[in-house]
């Protein structure tokens, strides 16, 4: 079995096809195909059938497909521990981040690591929690950002925040210190569609009760645009919230409810120096900013609500 078949197999399935696979490895796509033929031939197993929509992997071909990626991974760490005496790293490092993180911390934090590390090539994918977790056991990125706890996974504490009641300026709780669930049970709800949802949805069933869904909404403009104009109301997590206008306002749950964000690892690490400058990074940025709700936001008292999880503040 040769590495060149592992990584011919990897690139059609992530590509799609084998055209793209033959772009992405730089090489024609007979190429591609005669190391196809030739890993099914050694397995003694087909991996993939083809036609016009494209490939679907058979069953053989999904559990080839984790030990490839595995046998290309543990490729690049022997490459990257190689080349562990290079000053500053280099290279490639793909990043899981939810919406909520993606609002108000990446950006700053992308300043942050790109102005330390400009030679680092960065790819970011987005999705809800559980996505992110899966691609990290499935080495699919090599840093995610996580709610805790995630007991199958490497991670390293970054920061808590808190969850807010997001409600029409005009709501009969507007003025409340704090919103407990128990008032929101009859109450219209507009569910944050991914990350936060899992989160939200549990606070009702602790109190013997389901969300009153009325929308089940992804993009966050438009989950606020929608509360403000009266369609319902939302809980958000302080970090998801963008700078709001005055037909909102935010009141904490009571009893406070926190959630805890961390940085998983992969299990196979692509490259050492990116993730763990990356890691150092964010821990930093957490622990040397205010991560207070945004200016603009109406109806929050003063107290922070985010704050960093076992980070030492660097002066």
């Amino acid at each position: 079995m040769k590495l060149s078949q592992c990584a011919a197999f990897v690139a059609v399935v992530d590509t799609g096809s084998f055209t793209g696979a033959a772009r992405a490895l730089g090489i024609s796509q007979s190429a591609v195909s005669h190391a196809i033929a030739g890993l099914e031939s050694e397995l003694g197993v087909g991996l993939m059938h083809r036609d016009r929509k494209g490939i679907e992997l058979t069953d053989s071909g999904h559990r080839v497909l984790t030990h490839a990626r595995a046998v290309m991974l543990h490729s690049e760490q022997m490459r990257n521990v190689a080349g562990s005496a290079a000053r500053e790293p280099s290279g490639r490092i793909r990043i899981g981040t939810s919406q909520s993180f993606a609002c108000r911390l990446l950006p700053a934090l992308m300043t942050e690591f790109r102005g330390r590390y400009p030679e680092l090539e960065i790819e970011l994918k987005e999705g809800p929690d559980l996505r992110i977790s899966e691609w990290l056991r499935g080495y699919a990125v090599d840093v995610g950002i996580v709610t805790l706890p995630k007991r199958d996974l490497k991670t390293h504490p970054l920061l808590e925040d808190q969850l807010y009641a997001v409600l029409p300026a005009r709501h009969r709780l507007r003025s409340a210190a704090g919103v407990r669930i128990l008032q929101l049970a009859d109450e219209p709800l507009l569910m944050p569609h991914g990350d936060t949802e899992g989160l939200v949805r549990s606070l009702f069933r602790a109190v013997g009760l389901e969300p009153n869904v009325s929308y089940r909404v992804q993009n966050l403009n438009t989950l606020l645009a929608m509360v403000a104009e009266g369609h319902g109301v939302t809980v958000l997590p302080s970090l998801a919230m963008l700078p709001m206008s005055p037909a909102l306002r935010a009141v904490p749950l009571a009893p406070a409810v926190r959630r805890k964000l961390a940085i998983g690892i992969s299990p196979l690490v692509r490259n050492f120096q990116a993730v763990s400058a990356f890691v150092s990074t964010a821990r930093a940025l957490a622990g040397n900013r205010d991560w207070t709700l945004p200016p603009g936001t109406v109806g929050v008292g003063p107290q922070n609500t985010a704050r960093p999880m076992g980070v030492v503040r660097v002066p």
